[in-house]
């Protein structure tokens, strides 16, 4: 009898237990927060929310027009009519090119024909117009932009043949060759490189919707050229952003090393050049860059343009009048640039084209350097630095400097080049 009790006993406590914890467990639950519930992303084209449109792409075809287009889609002639109206000088509505894709949003369909509520032509891979016929009394036309997204890419080479061939071999885009070479184009002779010479960059490329559109900016860089690291490392004061050495002095002179993108030096600067046209020996005071026919020439330093004419032996020539000291002379161009004499140049505005008008015998820049007044050697002239870090920014640059320092001597050189030895 007494094991029966002590039984019953042990029962009703176990019972007494499991439903003080089935309570305590459910005024838990009752006391937890609810999980969030993630909010549905309705997927976008053109900033325009897919939910609720049946979408149509396609493509500009030969003989195609704004309004034969919209037509097909069940916008009136009136309509069409009205959208001509609203072109200005500086926005065509109208005008579409062959070959671009435009795509229409339609939530209806009346005989078979989508009826087009939005339409939108891609005037290139970043710039859109957007056509919005939803409203009866209203068309309203806007000129967009596609969200543009910025990747930040490190890049590193060992230069064995040339820089174009260096950039091909590790699979690097032919943009960032040209980028690099105007990014230290005031230290780096790019057409005297030699084989174990290198570099490492920081640069960005841009994208839209995952698809690559561009190269950015040179972010800072290192090129050992001449036995020497020449650093470019960003830094700005006075809201300009600009490139500068490790002591603060800018990689910018001024003046270009040489004002265009060459293919190999002609003549020199000599006192006894045999004249390729007369075939007499005399001087030739200037540098004569060969280059293609139309190879825009640009001014070497910030000036003022004082001529800008044609003479019998020069062509069409340029000369840009830059201080006191300073001027250069810019011969043979095919034709001119935008600017006229008395206009006010920076360096690197576009002030022709190569040619081979006057006495030529082949398209080529002839360019000279006067220093008060007597013509000197181009390709042997030390032009001064533009503007170093100013004193009262020193220790914000220091700081600063070594960061971009650090970050570029983490870059790895390619595995190929590590193996020959090089850091």
């Amino acid at each position: 009898m007494k094991r029966k009790y002590t039984f019953l006993l042990i029962v009703i406590v176990v019972l007494a237990i499991v439903i003080t914890l089935f309570f305590l467990l459910k005024e838990k639950k009752t006391d937890m927060p609810e999980t969030p519930k993630k909010e549905e992303i309705i997927p976008e084209k053109y900033g325009i929310p897919l939910e609720g449109w049946t979408l149509y792409t396609d493509t500009v075809r030969s003989g195609d027009y704004l309004g034969t287009i919209l037509n097909k889609y069940g916008i009136t002639s009136q309509q069409i009519d009205k959208i001509g109206k609203m072109s200005t000088d500086s926005f065509n509505t109208t005008l579409i090119n062959v070959g671009n894709l435009y795509t229409v949003f339609s939530d209806t369909t009346i005989d078979g024909v989508p009826q087009a509520k939005i339409f939108v032509y891609e005037n290139s891979s970043v710039r859109y117009t957007k056509y919005d016929f939803r409203n009866q009394d209203t068309i309203l036309i806007e000129k967009l932009r596609k969200p543009i997204d910025t990747i930040t890419h490190k890049a590193a080479g060992v230069i064995e043949y040339s820089l174009w061939q260096t950039m091909i071999d590790n699979g690097y885009s032919w943009e960032l060759a040209l980028a690099l070479s105007q990014t230290f184009a005031w230290t780096v002779d790019f057409y005297s490189l030699q084989p174990g010479d290198w570099f490492k960059v920081i640069y960005n490329e841009y994208y839209i919707e995952d698809k690559r559109i561009g190269l950015g900016e040179i972010e800072g860089g290192v090129f050992f050229h001449g036995g020497k690291e020449l650093w470019a490392i960003p830094f700005t004061q006075d809201s300009i952003t600009c490139f500068y050495d490790t002591l603060g002095n800018s990689m910018r002179k001024t003046f270009l090393l040489a004002p265009l993108e060459y293919t190999h030096i002609s003549s020199r600067y000599t006192n006894a050049r045999m004249h390729p046209i007369f075939h007499k020996v005399g001087p030739h005071l200037a540098v004569d860059f060969s280059a293609p026919m139309g190879t825009p020439v640009y001014a070497a330093s910030d000036g003022t343009i004082v001529t800008r004419t044609y003479q019998e032996g020069a062509g069409n020539y340029v000369a840009i009048k830059h201080n006191s000291i300073y001027k250069t002379v810019y011969m043979h161009f095919s034709s001119f640039g935008t600017y006229n004499v008395g206009d006010r140049v920076n360096q690197g505005d576009i002030i022709g084209y190569v040619g081979s008008t006057g006495w030529s015998t082949g398209p080529h820049l002839h360019y000279e350097v006067h220093e008060n007044g007597v013509k000197i050697d181009p390709l042997s002239f030390e032009p001064p630095p533009a503007e170093p870090v100013d004193s009262a920014n020193m220790e914000r640059f220091d700081k600063e400097k070594r960061k971009w320092i650090d970050d570029i001597n983490k870059i790895k050189m390619p595995e190929k080049k590590a193996e020959k030895g090089i850091k």
